[in-house]
């Protein structure tokens, strides 16, 4: 995992397997690196690089979009393969996180948000 900041915002950089595993790391990262609703309203998930996401892996997934959301902010993700986006709108992910084919168009729609 790598993250970049931006204004505003926060990008989440994923790859390889996302399990339950990886939950700790994930949530220390938005805990330490951020105060979320304060300095960081957005948070963009690229998952471009990853490879399989299991039932723990969508678990932490819905748990951070929920955890921002809480706080006052927006998710956004891209590199959602069809099969994922598909199971993303099943569980009901996509009511706490919004799915966009590229980084570009999530910053566009940050940048239309005005906030």
């Amino acid at each position: 995992m790598h993250t970049r900041k931006f204004e505003g915002g926060m990008v989440l950089e994923l790859n390889g397997d996302l399990t339950k595993s990886a939950e700790a790391k994930l949530i220390s990262v938005l805990e330490q690196e951020t105060e979320l609703g304060l300095g960081v309203r957005f948070l963009a998930l690229d998952l471009t690089k990853v490879e399989y996401i299991n039932s723990g892996g969508m678990a932490v997934l819905i748990r951070l979009a929920r955890m921002g959301s809480k706080a006052g902010v927006h998710t956004f993700s891209w590199g959602v393969t069809p099969h994922y986006e598909k199971l993303f709108r099943m569980v009901g992910l996509t009511e706490y996180m919004m799915i966009y084919p590229n980084e570009f168009a999530v910053m566009q729609r940050i940048e239309a948000l005005n906030l």
